[in-house]
């Protein structure tokens, strides 16, 4: 009896919450999520059917495993879950920490938790900070693009931790009613699916080209109607009409396609339309204007080379040469108010929003709070001390995805060193355009210290403002360092550094901030 009123009160009391996902996505808190299954050897049946299903998904057809879910307690009855992913999944080669999804619906159509009908487990490939799909998506959603919202979990499976996840909030029709109203969520969703290649090149009038290049429709399966969708990608390759550009206009929201890509360009998002020819959705809106919708960005804030050629990324704001094989960016850039028009935002994002003032604190908290959970992850990808200065270094462990189709190396220069280095990569690179953007310069910076005389410790201010993430070093006169600080946020007006009664003598402070700027200042110890 105590389950099932549990379970009355899922799939009741829940969908009455004032938002659909507010408790699952309140990223303020580590969630628990436990998975009991009821088979002997659970990973292992995961493993084939994921591998079955890789191998030949026709014959195979993705298949989820009857389970009991609770939620921060709370019981969710005969869910679905399996294992998902593409390299994530591949190079997840330390134990149990393969990518997840549950399925509250799986067996019961109706069921729901929380409003949600499935969620992702994303499991941090290649992503030593954890922070990767977090920042890019809150940045999406900041910029008011409809984007996936994300929290973290420690996961249990038949009581044994798995690990530390997050929480990956699924695009669906619930996804679709949440942004576009529920008048205007039964369009059809598309989706580059496992392992695609889609760059919106024509194909021809027949359907299964495109699903041959592993394109899916995710809604509307039954009736399976490709139409709106050919008609867009005829339209982006054959009409050179002159009114091409109101057909386009009426047809697709290339304002906000614009600011996605921006985005994209700013985190270096690699597996993406411009880069890989990846990671997308597109939602045939009922008023008939195509949405563009992000999605999995976990490849990010990285530097990637490809062994065999030049880097991706040792490109251009607009993407070249990449443009001429991606025919919806050939397009939209053959008009230079478009142009323009994504040039003016990119300096506005990284005038406003993709600045550590925006990032930085959000960062530096979630990290703090997903910290001890990390720690004890008994099957994590990533050091946890990879982790720990993830923010502000550099990993010197470069990553080599031998299972791809060609091999990559992957460096990570440190979240908050990378966000102002690609600042001033976008006022470069606009300046090649004739266009003026101004950042906030790095540099010396002055620090007052008070009491200066001290003995034992000394207050220390400067007069720098904003998002400050800093350490201090002391050093004696013959270079050797003294004391050294982590790094932390800087909330109050100074800072006190204690110093431990070093010998008497004049000493030099430095202060080291993660947006790159340096104090220095003479402290007199007596």
């Amino acid at each position: 009896m105590k389950r099932l009123i549990i379970y009355l009160f899922v799939c009741f009391h829940l969908g009455s919450f004032a938002q659909i996902g507010s408790n699952v996505f309140n990223d303020t808190v580590v969630h628990v999520i436990k998975v009991t299954i009821d088979l002997e050897h659970w990973f292992d049946t995961l493993e084939n059917d994921f591998d079955l299903n890789f191998a030949n998904p026709d014959l195979y057809p993705e298949v989820y495993r009857k389970s009991n879910v609770t939620f921060d307690g709370v019981s969710i009855m005969n869910c679905g879950f399996r294992e998902k992913g593409n390299a994530s999944n591949s190079i997840a080669n330390f134990g149990k920490k393969k990518p997840y999804k549950i399925a509250f619906d799986e067996f019961n159509n109706n069921q729901t938790f929380d409003g949600l009908k499935k969620i992702n487990l994303n499991n941090f490939t290649n992503d030593p900070s954890l922070m990767h799909d977090a920042l890019c998506n809150k940045l999406f959603r900041d910029e008011g693009i409809p984007a996936p919202r994300t929290s973290f979990a420690r996961l249990f499976v038949n009581e044994e931790y798995i690990g530390l996840y997050i929480i990956i909030e699924n695009v669906d029709k619930t996804f679709l009613k949440m942004h576009y109203g529920s008048a205007f969520n039964d369009g059809n969703l598309y989706k580059t699916d496992r392992g695609a290649q889609m760059f919106l090149q024509w194909l021809g009038n027949d359907k299964q080209a495109y699903k041959d290049k592993k394109f899916k429709l995710n809604t509307n399966e039954t009736a399976d109607d490709w139409t709106g969708f050919i008609n867009f990608v005829d339209l982006i390759n054959n009409d050179y009409s002159s009114d091409f550009r109101q057909k386009l206009e009426a047809r697709f929201d290339i304002h906000t396609y614009l600011k996605v890509l921006a985005i994209e360009k700013c985190v270096r998002s690699w597996d993406s339309y411009w880069g890989g020819g990846n990671n997308f959705y597109l939602y045939d809106h009922p008023d008939g204007k195509i949405r563009w919708i992000p999605w999995d960005m976990n490849e990010t804030f990285q530097d990637i080379k490809i062994i065999s050629g030049t880097s991706w990324l040792n490109g251009y704001l607009i993407p070249t040469p990449q443009i001429n094989d991606r025919p919806l960016i050939k397009r939209i850039f053959d008009y230079e108010d478009y142009k323009n028009e994504y040039l003016d935002f990119s300096c506005q994002l990284i005038q406003n929003n993709f600045t550590l003032n925006h990032l930085g604190k959000y960062a530096v908290k979630r990290q703090a709070l997903i910290d001890s959970s990390y720690k004890t992850d008994p099957y994590r990808y990533n050091s946890y001390e990879d982790f720990k200065y993830a923010l502000t270094e550099e990993n010197k462990d470069e990553v080599s995805l031998t299972k791809s189709s060609f091999v990559l190396r992957i460096r990570y220069p440190g979240i908050f060193p990378f966000i102002e280095m690609q600042r001033e990569w976008v006022v470069d690179q606009l300046k090649g355009w004739d266009k003026t953007c101004s950042i906030e310069d790095k540099g010396l910076y002055n620090l007052t210290v008070f009491p200066n005389p001290s003995s034992d410790y000394i207050n220390i201010s400067n007069e720098t403002g904003g998002f400050e993430f800093a350490q201090f070093i002391l050093y004696d006169f013959t270079g050797k360092q003294i004391v050294k600080t982590d790094y932390q946020l800087m909330e109050s007006s100074y800072y006190t550094l204690q110093l431990a009664t070093p010998p008497p003598g004049i000493y030099l402070l430095l202060k080291k901030s993660a947006s790159g700027k340096v104090g220095r200042a003479k402290v007199v110890i007596q």
